[in-house]
């Protein structure tokens, strides 16, 4: 059958370009391996020619479908599930790789870019660690190749037509040769998702993947030195390397955390969502293998941990694109991925890795060269290898805690192996389970920043140390005293020892940079970014600890609406919101999106309001999910105030007569129903009916429900609504029962179970003004947090472009 209005070629220049950029990458790997065996330059032009073909073919992929995607060819699946005619050009981005297809596209492409990258700066490590490279481009090609061979499922292609998705096969419409112009659910797409329609979704997206892609370039130079025995040579060039995956899958990571504080809901930038922690946990990893590198390049020592910690980062980045795309987090993160039946190919994308990382690491660990003697605890490479650990353990306690379904799902009882009697139960608090092991792991790191950049390698004499930091710990003591008074920490002795931590951090190395060092930038960065990361603690932790709800009501409003945390604010009324009053002053629609105006002010003394600012939250309006709560927030340089409504009469359907509140309900005969403290009793059902006696089908009917409606006082009212086909039209006998307000409907017959359906609505009365639900939080201090995120960016930066500079030198 042709089908009409269809465009096949982009789809399948789309397939083309997926089998080349998947036989490109296996033939690299190859070439490559070969090249390494027989030193034939011939191989290794093979190889590069490979490669750059690969290369090639992802960014045909990546062109395609942004062509298919700009063009709104619904007929392609990937397009019509994630895009509309409707969608903003600058969200065709978002659009791209909000999908699992799209997602694994963006990484290949940040590989691609990568590898090239290497490949002609590697030198003698490009045969070996190219050799990685391609056999990892050639899984993540994988996954987008979308063939059946005997049946089993290989990838799922972006580039597959709506009638070819396995789940549409068969279907009659699939029959309909012009079904793209006959059907209208076909000639626009689904959309994207509400809350990915924020620009925060264009860059954090391919940031973050940049940032899972970069800890590929330090696995691989560690993966070439196991294969080399060449075990000390690598850390030279992968250092660099190292600091960058730290600095963009840090800002990746942090840049995740403002775009839930900006626009999503839940009251703050961290919630530790599975998906949140699988991003973390690889970052935190691969920040104790950066430190141990340099430990390795400075004295010779720790290089079997700072193997294991790279090549772990790397895979637990494998393994949290397993937890979030193979669908067992499904029931414990609103941002896992939805299986696509990929999850056996992703299980054995992690193993092949994993096996031969490992195996490498393992056969060569007698090899390694080892320290003869014990570092010296008053030496900088001690307690860095510490910090190091510290922060293996703190990754540790994460993810175990986040792979509890998966542990389920191994050795629970209803596991693969069930080795327990009853299922791990996740966190009822996760935010609290997660701080109580976090914050002491944050004290222990935080410490070891403020002092560690005061001690030399191999050893530091007590005495010069002492002289050094004294200042640094006075200062911070007397900074934290007057912090603690302010935002009340005396009673929290964990939390105050944190908040000195933080501020001990940041003083000693700013003391550090400018005292010890004179303010070099070749040693800054490394300050800056302590410097950072000590105020992103010192930030997240007043932020949370002291954050004040100030939205709360004197009414009971419902069981997800606690009044000691919503405010109800009635249109144009007065409503005290901590030291403000508030003001709603009305609603307005604006592209699928529902702005509700907020007034603040301030009570002068001579009682009288003084405006002070407004905030704007409003609703995303949906098909897909309903009304989406986005946020509103003040920024002052101590504070923010926050605010998102949570419900709004607004939401509430009315009918045309000034009803709302529709409810339905089932009746057969005797069935009693209790609507608004009334029982609604069905007694009987009235046909009336007549037949064309010409053609000998029903004409007319006439169905009347015999309704008794009953109040608490026993006192009883009969009625009687009527459901009418005449033809062709139907319509509907209502009855109005004015003094109790109500509006009945026989609205429909349920054929399958001979019931009938009848529809209740309440009178709105007159005098009811419209109203808001919102929650309303104060963030003290949060802009220390985001000062912090800036800094620990910016120093990280320095370190690597000094170091690169260095060794360029």
């Amino acid at each position: 059958m042709e089908y009409v209005g269809e465009h096949l070629l982009p789809g399948q220049l789309g397939r083309l370009f997926v089998s080349l950029a998947f036989v490109g990458a296996v033939v690299a790997a190859i070439a490559y391996y070969f090249f390494i065996q027989n030193k034939q330059n011939s191989f290794k032009k093979l190889a590069r020619v490979s490669f750059l073909v690969h290369v090639g073919s992802v960014f045909g992929i990546v062109l395609t479908l942004f062509y298919l995607l700009l063009s709104h060819y619904f007929e392609y699946d990937y397009v019509w599930k994630h895009s509309s005619m409707e969608l903003p050009f600058k969200y065709v981005f978002s659009a791209f790789w909000e999908g699992q297809e799209g997602s694994f596209i963006l990484w290949l492409f940040w590989h691609a870019v990568l590898g090239t990258i290497l490949m002609f700066t590697a030198k003698k490590w490009e045969a070996p660690a190219m050799i990685v490279f391609a056999l990892v481009q050639a899984f993540l090609a994988s996954m987008i190749l979308g063939i059946y061979p005997f049946g089993l499922k290989i990838g799922s292609s972006p580039f597959v037509l709506m009638r070819n998705v396995p789940e549409n096969i068969g279907l009659p419409w699939t029959e309909v040769s012009d079904y793209l112009l006959r059907f209208p659910g076909f000639m626009d797409g689904t959309g994207l998702n509400p809350l990915l329609q924020n620009y925060w979704m264009t860059i954090h997206p391919p940031t973050l993947f940049l940032g899972f892609a970069s800890t590929l370039v330090p696995f691989a130079f560690a993966m070439a030195a196991l294969f080399n025995k060449d075990f000390k040579g690598w850390v030279k060039p992968a250092i660099p390397w190292a600091y960058f995956s730290v600095l963009i899958l840090g800002v990746g990571i942090l840049m995740g955390g403002a775009w839930a504080y900006e626009a999503l809901s839940f009251g703050g930038f961290w919630a530790w969502d599975p998906v949140e922690n699988s991003s973390l946990v690889p970052w935190i990893v691969m920040v104790g293998a950066a430190h141990l590198l340099l430990i390795v390049k400075n004295r010779k020592t720790g290089l079997t941990s700072a193997f294991f910690m790279t090549l772990l980062s790397f895979l637990l980045i494998l393994y949290s694109t397993f937890l979030t795309r193979s669908g067992v987090l499904g029931d414990s993160s609103v941002h896992a991925f939805v299986d696509l039946g990929l999850s056996g190919q992703l299980l054995i994308y992690l193993l092949f890795f994993i096996v031969i990382a490992f195996g490498m690491f393992f056969y060569r660990y007698k090899g390694i060269p080892k320290s003869k003697k014990d570092d010296e605890l008053s030496s900088r490479e001690f307690w860095m290898f510490i910090g190091s650990l510290v922060l293996l353990i703190a990754a540790f306690q994460i993810i175990f805690s986040t792979s509890i379904p998966v542990i389920n799902q191994l050795i629970g009882p209803e596991g693969l192996v069930p080795m327990m009697s009853d299922k791990m139960a996740p966190p009822l608090d996760a935010i609290d389970h997660y701080n109580s092991f976090q914050v002491p792991f944050s004290i222990v790191i935080a410490l070891l920043i403020a002092f560690g950049q005061f001690l030399n390698y191999r050893h530091t004499s007590a005495k010069k140390f002492w002289k050094n930091i004294s200042l640094s710990i006075l200062v911070g003591a007397g900074i934290t005293a007057l912090f603690a008074t302010a935002y009340d920490f005396w009673q929290e002795p964990l939390y105050l020892i944190l908040l000195f931590t933080g501020i001990f951090a940041t003083v000693s190395n700013i003391d550090y940079w400018l005292r010890i060092g004179r303010g070099n930038m070749s040693i800054g960065g490394a300050s800056i970014a302590h410097v950072g990361f000590a105020m992103i603690l010192i930030g997240s932790l007043i932020s949370n600890a002291k954050k004040e709800v100030i939205s709360e009501t004197n009414v009971f409003l419902s069981e997800d609406l606690p009044s000691n945390e919503n405010a109800l604010l009635e249109l144009a009324d007065t409503v005290k919101l901590g030291q403000y009053m508030a003001i709603w002053n009305g609603m307005r629609d604006e592209d699928n999106k529902q702005f509700y105006d907020v007034t603040y002010y301030n009570e002068e003394a001579d009682g009288s309001l003084k405006e002070t600012f407004a905030l704007e939250p409003f609703l995303q309006m949906s098909d897909q999910m309903g009304p989406t709560p986005n946020p509103s927030t003040k920024h002052y340089w101590d504070r923010d105030i926050y605010t998102h409504v949570t419900y709004s009469s607004y939401l509430e359907p009315r009918t045309d007569d000034g009803y709302s509140g529709e409810v339905e309900a089932e009746f057969n005969r005797g069935d009693t129903v209790i609507y608004e403290q009334h029982f609604i009793v069905m007694d009987s059902l009235q046909v009336n009916a007549a037949m064309n006696e010409e053609t000998g089908e029903m004409a007319f009917l006439k169905l009347t429900a015999k309704m008794r409606i009953i109040n608490v006082l026993g006192e009883t009212y009969e009625v009687a609504p009527e459901y009418i086909l005449d033809g062709n039209m139907l319509s509907h006998e209502d009855v109005y029962m004015e003094q109790q307000g109500f509006k009945i409907r026989f609205s429909d017959v349920n054929t399958e179970n001979n019931k009938i359906k009848i529809t209740l609505w309440t009178k709105v009365p007159e005098d009811e003004k419209p109203f808001i639900v919102m929650k309303a939080i104060v963030f003290p201090l949060i802009n220390l947090l985001w000062a912090g995120c800036i800094l620990m960016a910016f120093g990280t930066g320095i370190a690597i472009w000094q170091r690169v500079k260095r060794e360029n030198s």
